[in-house]
């Protein structure tokens, strides 16, 4: 049985307001009774009993959060009164909440399709929903509160939730993470030092079964080496070695697990059977794969298998990972539209400059793209998308899709969709250029030099729904994956300082640098590269190119009118011949096929 959350409000006579279902882990489901009604948190609440207890009676008592959205970990939490239910997603977005108001009653868990049962409700996936995850994942506002399951609506990160007995229901967001104009390095090391430091602590201190990844990357190792300060003996740690793969991240990590002896790495090494894409036509593979929503990391889900057994052999619990540290730490290349403003001339040409060079770029290029993005307000880009979207629908010149998107694409409030739009069906095009003009009308005043802030904060809601798929995947090994990085104080700390001021190029993350410069040896704060998997990506296309096939040729998104069947099977061979194709939505896309072809529509 899949462990659940399920709940009605206000509920039948008699009856409970929220059921649950399932094995649960140790402190993942924790419930608090008072006079006033009943506080339920879900996910890693760090805090001990006697302070949840506390913080959920106060909470009780006035109606309001309190402290209760202030503890630390991520988690949701939800606050069940006589006369009103209010939730409360984490920062990051790890334990959403999905519902559906029937008008008599809210229906609410976390797992859209239970939703749409619990309402009576046809099971349906929202097409626009997946196509606009998948062409232009970068711009979430085009869906709004939509799920990905028609009829049911989505509490994500950082928001809230209302609703009385009345019928009232109420959606803010509770968690804006807004930047602080006089936020400092200085001050914003200290406070993610004091947030990481806490984080690892409250996971690890007095734990027997705590293991950590070390791929040799700076957040990950960052994490095993403050790990290590908090708990006697030995640490088991885990490194990826790839199936013939180029990437160096072994070769760092074997140096860094030398830097200190109760590091004990155990090595993963990959096989063709692991490389990307394998298994995904077979029940033993992508078809096993049993998730709420479409999960990328499905086309790796071989690989990811591998990882998780060999954590649960070394007969770990807990297993912490450097997720949400890349979201956190690098500052979008949009950050550079906050320096194209009269007072920041000067630290624009002199960053243009560094990270020109870095990528064989022209830094007036560089610039002018800066410059560009900060006179361009959100709204004007969601229209300029939706321009992009019809012409595409309309077959007129300069359609979009016609070349790759490079790096200087990115410095923009999103990469506009390169070849991959060439997959659409002219009907699916166009409902993607409704949502972009509709969301255009909502965007408000939004200034283009906030872009590379926003950005941020939706990379850090992408990494939390990365880190959800990944534990949920972990389940049947008795594993669970902890991100750190994604803990809501670790968020915060990072979230005030503007993104312009996490940017030191040619310097590499230099706020983690900054907060962890005593904890953590020099040399793996001196790492300036990232390791890149992308070759088995080809390889696994190569290996699997006809079961890939199989899938594209007896497509249900084709069935759903979202793609052309055979555009997409001519990127897979151009990806069989080692031709430069667009992975990432090629990912997406094959992600939402086996979601679903897994789900039971009715």
């Amino acid at each position: 049985m899949r462990n659940g959350l399920l709940g009605v409000f206000p509920p039948a006579s008699s009856g409970e307001v929220v059921r649950v279902q399932g094995p649960w882990r140790e402190g993942e489901l924790r419930r608090v009774d008072g006079p006033e009604g009943t506080v339920v948190v879900l996910g890693q609440c760090l805090s001990d009993d006697d302070r949840l207890r506390r913080t959920a009676l106060r909470a009780l008592a006035s109606g309001g959060p309190d402290e209760l959205t202030r503890l630390p970990g991520s988690y949701l939490c939800l606050v069940i009164r006589h006369e009103e239910l209010t939730a409360y997603v984490d920062a990051a977005g790890q334990y959403p909440l999905f519902f559906r108001d029937t008008g008599a009653r809210l229906v609410f868990g976390t797992r859209p399709v239970s939703v749409a049962d619990a309402a009576g409700a046809r099971r349906r996936p929202d097409t626009a929903v997946l196509a606009a995850g998948i062409f232009c994942p970068g711009a979430p506002s085009l869906t709004g509160e939509r799920s990905v399951v028609a009829g049911v609506s989505k509490v994500g990160g950082g928001q809230a939730l209302r609703r009385t007995v009345r019928g009232k229901v109420e959606r803010w967001v509770h968690e804006p993470l807004e930047t602080d104009p006089g936020a400092s390095l200085a001050r914003s090391a200290e406070a993610l030092r004091d947030a990481l430091e806490t984080a690892v602590r409250l996971r690890v201190a007095g734990k027997e079964r705590v293991s950590a990844d070390l791929s040799g990357g700076l957040d990950s190792t960052s994490l095993a080496f403050l790990t290590l300060r908090h708990r006697p003996g030995t640490l088991p740690v885990t490194t990826y070695r790839g199936a013939a793969s180029a990437c160096d991240d072994l070769v760092h990590a074997e140096r860094f697990a030398r830097l200190d002896p109760r590091l004990r790495m155990e090595v993963v090494t990959g096989t063709r059977e692991t490389l990307t894409y394998q298994g995904l036509g077979d029940r033993s593979g992508g078809a096993g794969h049993d998730s709420d929503e479409p999960d990328p990391a499905v086309v790796a889900l071989a690989r990811s298998r591998l990882r998780l057994d060999q954590v649960a052999r070394l007969g770990s619990g807990v297993h912490l990972g450097g997720e949400g540290g890349d979201a956190l730490l690098v500052a979008p290349p949009g950050y550079l539209a906050a320096l194209a403003r009269p007072q920041r001339l000067r630290q624009l040409a002199k960053e243009s400059r560094a990270l020109a060079r870095a990528r064989q770029e022209a830094p007036s290029a560089v610039a002018a793209r800066a410059v560009g993005l900060a006179r361009t307000p959100l709204a004007t880009a969601l229209r300029r998308l939706a321009d992009g979207f019809e012409r595409h629908a309309t077959g007129g010149p300069g359609r979009a899709g016609t070349g790759d998107v490079g790096w200087l694409d990115a410095i923009a409030w999103w990469p506009e969709p390169g070849s991959e739009t060439g997959w659409l069906t002219r009907a699916a095009s166009t409902e993607l250029a409704g949502l972009a003009r509709e969301a255009a009308g909502s965007a408000g005043r939004t200034a283009g030099w906030r872009a590379g802030d926003l950005t941020a904060l939706d990379n850090v809601r992408t990494s939390g729904a990365v880190q959800r798929q990944l534990s949920e995947m972990a389940r049947p090994f008795g594993v669970w994956p902890q991100a750190p990085f994604l803990d809501s104080d670790v968020i915060r700390a990072c979230a005030a300082l503007p993104a312009h001021l996490r940017a030191a190029p040619p310097a590499f993350k230099p706020l983690l640098g900054a907060a962890l410069a005593d904890l953590v040896p020099a040399p793996v704060l001196a790492r300036r590269t990232k390791g890149d998997y992308g070759d088995e990506d080809y390889r696994g296309a190569r290996a699997c190119a006809r079961e890939l096939r199989g899938l594209l040729v007896d497509s249900r998104l084709a069935e759903l009118g979202v793609v052309e069947p055979s555009a997409v099977v001519a990127a897979l061979d151009r990806a069989v011949m080692g031709l430069r194709v667009p992975f990432p939505a090629l990912n997406r896309l094959l992600a939402a096929e086996i979601w679903l072809r897994n789900t039971t529509w009715h």
